[in-house]
């Protein structure tokens, strides 16, 4: 195989948890150009059970749309290209198909230890299954509640003592977990604590069969490391990182994350059927597609000099990377898609407050069993006008989710990725769902993947940076244009801000936003505009100086979209009154969906 960082033609590859995606990338003159792309249903389960069969229906598409071979008769990829341009030089998959890990943590104490544990689980594909705080026992026996006896004469609950060691034993026994994290203490200090922990683990994982015992990573005081393998190694495999909280004031989330990423790719990602055929196509190792798109984000970030938030929004994983210079805010939410895991939103947010968002009428429980249906048929698209509201609300949802402890401010950049917006050809709905679910303030632009490859983009960065970078910046994102979003206290209808915008070769637009509004001002992609903007009274926009921002702009797939709703956005409490004001939103961004 050449040396893919010289290779001219590659196949890029996202496999999904729904939906696989294969990219073609070649030399357009002298240029890395994005050249077409395919999709198919992601096989990894029953009945085909082999990822490589939705890996090569894409790349059929593919084929057939370029009219060039890339797969042999007997289906194997063609690789290195040959000379009459049948084939790639080189092949690179990502993937985020793979069930989360299932973590359980103990600790010493929830508000120190525990916090930065999971701080650093979210940004990985793991989800937590059980916590056990010592701190919050204090040693002491726990009154615990017990429904009464189907049979019993008294229909009364009973509240009775237990030890608090039982209940752990009893909470982590349930929770069939891959691995736990032992969590506690700052570097050099007390040990005692911990090793009544470790005693506790020793005794739970002991009762399970020897093949069912899940790995234990210790990330805590590293004075206790000698004494917790010999009490818990002997009985179960035992990893040891760095403490992710040496001292009081700091935190080290950096090692767990990366024991935790090793162990995703050895029992989930080296686990995926169709790997080992897969594996030999590839030039590089197959990367979960959380990382790949961190490392997009990251590029674009420090290529243009920007504060970038992106925000992937996949069928089984939602993925936030904010870059602001050295700063990297990083989170997976495992748990959080618009496939399979979209029941879990359900049963995280109440259907009523996510059906608020809708600009029509429906019962909470006809949402609620639309969103369920979707969940067990992930690739279902809308049919009706109905469907596409309730869909985009159910995104909102996660996606709001998803980015709750993301700093959304003194943004320059967001990008959207993934298959909620590649396959969304309404781009003024999806700009309203990323502005109503992210509810960033400021100026910034708006971009989005339209292929939703830009994972899998991320991961040809790791073995041939030039074609990413070439790819990324010339074909890989569609600007939907500016965006202003200054914070108000301001009365609906009362006036935000007087804006005057000088279009090249056009003529002067003078603008009063009043607040609660959305204004469109159409500007084409590349058409640059001289924009002058003065806020009212109790109106901040950070980038202002002496009351005033000035700068110039820059048009895009839409436009300039100035967002006056202020933040966070308040929907009007009558209900008939909320869903007007969100159908008048989705009119003023062109967002209103094309169905029956």
């Amino acid at each position: 195989m050449p040396d893919p960082q010289k290779a001219e033609s590659l196949l890029v590859a996202d496999i999904g948890s729904v939906t696989t995606k294969v990219g073609l990338i070649d030399v357009v003159n002298g240029e890395h150009r994005f050249v077409s792309a395919g999709s198919a249903a992601t096989t990894a389960t029953p009945p085909e059970a082999d990822v490589l069969v939705g890996v090569r229906d894409a790349i059929r598409q593919i084929e057939a749309r370029v009219e060039r071979q890339l797969l042999t008769d007997d289906q194997q990829l063609i690789v290195p290209e040959r000379s009459s341009a049948q084939g790639v030089d080189a092949f690179v998959a990502v993937t985020s198909a793979p069930q989360p890990l299932r973590l359980a943590i103990v600790g010493l104490s929830r508000e120190l230890s525990i916090t930065s544990a999971l701080r650093a689980i979210n940004g990985t594909h793991a989800t937590v299954a059980a916590i056990f705080a010592l701190d919050e026992t204090g040693g002491r026996w726990i009154p615990v509640t017990l429904p009464p006896a189907p049979d019993a004469q008294q229909q009364t609950p009973t509240t009775v003592l237990q030890d608090p060691a039982v209940l752990a034993a009893e909470t982590l026994a349930r929770a069939q977990v891959d691995a736990l994290v032992l969590v506690g203490g700052v570097d050099g200090g007390a040990t005692t604590a911990l090793y009544d922990l470790a005693n506790l683990i020793a005794i739970v994982i002991a009762a399970r069969d020897e093949n069912l015992r899940p790995l234990v990573i210790f990330a805590g005081n590293n004075a206790a490391r000698a004494e917790i393998a010999k009490r818990i190694g002997q009985i179960t495999p035992l990893r040891v990182v760095d403490n992710v909280r040496p001292t009081l004031e700091h935190e080290n989330l950096a090692p767990l994350q990366r024991e935790l990423d090793a162990l995703y790719d050895e029992k989930k990602i080296k686990w995926l059927p169709g790997l080992g055929g897969l594996t030999n196509w590839t030039a590089a190792p197959i990367v979960p597609s959380a990382h790949a798109f961190q490392n997009i984000v990251r590029y674009l970030a420090r290529r243009f000099g920007l504060n970038v938030l992106g925000a992937d929004l996949g069928g089984g994983t939602t993925t936030i990377v904010a870059v602001r210079g050295d700063s990297i805010q990083h989170r997976v939410r495992a748990d959080l898609g618009m496939g399979h895991h979209l029941e879990n939103i359900v049963a995280q947010v109440p259907a009523e407050r996510v059906a608020d968002w809708l600009p029509i009428e429906i019962a909470a429980e006809e949402a609620q069993a639309h969103w369920l249906n979707q969940a067990l048929y992930p690739r279902a698209v809308p049919l009706t006008r109905q469907d596409a509201y309730l869909m985009q609300a159910a995104a909102r949802a996660v996606l709001a989710a998803a980015a709750r402890d993301i700093r959304a401010d003194g943004l320059d950049l967001i990008v959207l990725s993934g298959g909620a917006f590649g396959a969304n050809s309404n781009l003024g709905a999806l700009a309203l769902l990323a502005l109503d679910a992210i509810q960033p303030h400021g100026v910034f632009s708006l971009a989005v993947d339209p292929f939703g490859l830009a994972p899998a983009l991320g991961g040809i960065a790791s073995v041939n940076p030039e074609a990413a970078a070439s790819v990324i910046e010339r074909d890989g994102l569609v600007t939907l244009g500016t965006v202003i979003a200054p914070l108000s206290r301001n009365r609906e209808g009362q006036i935000d801000a007087r804006v005057q915008i000088q279009p090249t070769s056009s003529g002067v637009i003078n603008l009063e936003v009043q607040h609660g509004s959305l204004e469109l001002v159409p500007l084409l992609p590349g058409q640059k505009a001289a924009i002058e903007i003065r806020p009212a009274g109790g109106v901040t926009l950070p980038q202002a100086k002496r009351g005033v921002f000035k700068a110039q702009i820059e048009g895009g797939a839409l436009g300039l979209i100035i967002d006056a709703r202020g933040r966070p956005i308040t929907l009007p409490g009558d209900p008939e009154k909320r869903r007007t004001k969100i159908q008048q939103w989705y009119w003023d961004v062109g967002g209103e969906v094309g169905y029956a």
